[in-house]
């Protein structure tokens, strides 16, 4: 009988070999990301020592990228891998509503191989991947190997019971039972500001609703919890840790008390055999893992600083630049929203500098006059450094949004600066003058999405 074996390398990456191939998944390893503001609980995994184990195999090497989010998709990865791997490998990645990956890996010049949402595709010997669309630009997967199904839904996919329900009928059609299940236990993005205690608190809870509902739909054999094993790095976004569980926390948890027997916890390195290991075999190596991350999660390294200060006349710079991207890929269209209402001016206020600005697609970068309780007009805070890498990044948003480096300064806060952002997403996922259709497609999701928040705001 072929055997297969699952190693657990780090935070959302692993690896399974079979006899016939080697499959690696969203391989963040070492150092910080999203401009440093989340890094690695565990720092003891390196590139390296991945290259090297890769090296050696002597298999094809297969690379599954879910996002193009740097904790599953880095870069210095991706760039030391195309100088010192020597063996055959194939990136494989889901083409969809975002772009990045394709792009990337062709601009590195890096072998690729799409997977459609929802076709199952074979690799090497008995491997095989279906991909799952699940959301804005993000995938799960479905490996199946030795006879085995691997459902890995990361750190995002089927948040409740009604979405466990909905995908049930599409991953039967893809398999018949569950053998392992990989799936997050945290929240890692902005959750409030500082003050925000509670906010941080029900997430958590969240997270732990997310994963009881998951064991219960699908009933896995085995549940190994991976994809929240990073923290918050940076001195203006470490607050966000408060609030998340630890491991040990998780399944003191009672609404787990029914599924808890089935969830084990691994250390980066730990390897499974896929056919003979049950969460009874697994026990023992469990409790070390927990006892291994009390102790990490228990550490509280240094924040690391936030970017250097900009000045008022390099954000206006680098604010007219990033509107001539945006016109080049939408020519007026992110005006004429301004002017018809679905975007609105983002007043911003930057703490380090004592100012408070305005960004616009008709009227540029306008510094507003200091007075009292300015700030309070201001609908998001930031460094003026943050700021800066929001306006120069070509996914500017979805890194500072993801890394939780503002504060909301108005109810509509967080509402206002991610719509008014629109245009940056849209392009980076392709739904701009390349893709009308798409673009069109883009634009009415956003809209119909608004109706609905108004409307269930105007029923309660």
């Amino acid at each position: 009988m072929p055997r297969a074996t699952f190693t657990f390398l780090n935070h959302a990456c692993f690896m399974v070999r079979t006899e016939a191939a080697l499959l690696v998944c969203d391989p963040w390893l070492e150092g910080p990301v999203l401009d440093d503001a989340w890094s690695l609980v565990d720092d003891s995994s390196s590139n390296a020592a991945l290259l090297e184990t890769l090296n050696s195999a002597g298999v094809p090497v297969y690379i599954w990228c879910s996002r193009a989010q740097p904790d599953h998709f880095p870069l210095p990865f991706l760039r030391r891998f195309r100088s010192e791997f020597r063996g055959i490998a194939t990136f494989l990645y889901r083409p969809g509503r975002d772009m990045r990956i394709g792009e990337e890996l062709r601009r590195l010049r890096l072998p690729l191989a799409e997977c459609p949402d929802g076709v199952t595709v074979a690799l090497a010997g008995d491997l095989r991947l279906t991909a799952l669309a699940n959301g804005d630009g993000d995938t799960a997967c479905l490996i199946d190997c030795a006879g085995r199904s691997i459902l890995n839904l990361g750190d995002r996919a089927l948040a409740t019971a009604a979405e466990c329900q909905a995908a049930a009928p599409r991953i039967g059609k893809a398999t018949s039972r569950i053998d392992l299940l990989l799936t997050g236990f945290g929240n890692m993005g902005w959750c409030g500001n500082p003050e925000q205690f509670a906010l941080r608190e029900g997430a958590a809870k969240a997270a732990v609703e997310r994963l009881a509902a998951q064991v219960e739909r699908f009933r896995p054999k085995l549940v190994l919890p991976i994809a929240s094993f990073a923290r918050f790095a940076r001195a203006d976004n470490v607050w966000l840790n408060g609030g998340r569980m630890a491991p040990r926390e998780l399944l003191e948890a009672s609404r787990l008390d029914g599924v808890r027997g089935v969830v084990r916890f691994l250390p980066p390195g730990a390897s499974i055999d896929l056919q003979r290991d049950t969460p009874g075999t697994l026990a023992a190596m469990h409790e070390r893992a927990l006892e291994h991350w009390t102790e990490r999660w228990r550490k509280r390294p240094p924040p690391l600083p936030r970017p250097p200060q900009a000045s008022l006349g390099e954000l206006k710079a680098a604010f007219a630049r990033y509107c001539e991207r945006v016109t080049a890929g939408m020519h007026v269209l992110p005006r004429l929203l301004e002017a018809v209402g679905p975007l609105r001016p983002l007043v911003l206020h930057l703490p380090d500098l004592r100012q408070t600005v305005e960004l616009s697609y008709r009227h540029g970068f306008r510094l507003r006059p200091r007075m009292d309780g300015e700030q309070r007009a201001a609908h998001v805070a930031m460094f003026s450094g943050t700021a800066l890498q929001l306006l120069r990044a070509e996914d500017g948003f979805d890194t500072v949004y993801a890394g939780g480096c503002f504060w909301t300064l108005r109810r509509s806060g967080l509402s206002t600066f991610g719509r008014f952002f629109l245009p940056q997403r849209m392009g980076r996922r392709g739904a701009d003058r390349r893709r009308p259709l798409k673009m069109g497609g883009y634009l009415w999701r956003a809209l119909v999405g608004r109706m609905a928040r108004q409307l269930q705001a105007a029923l309660r």
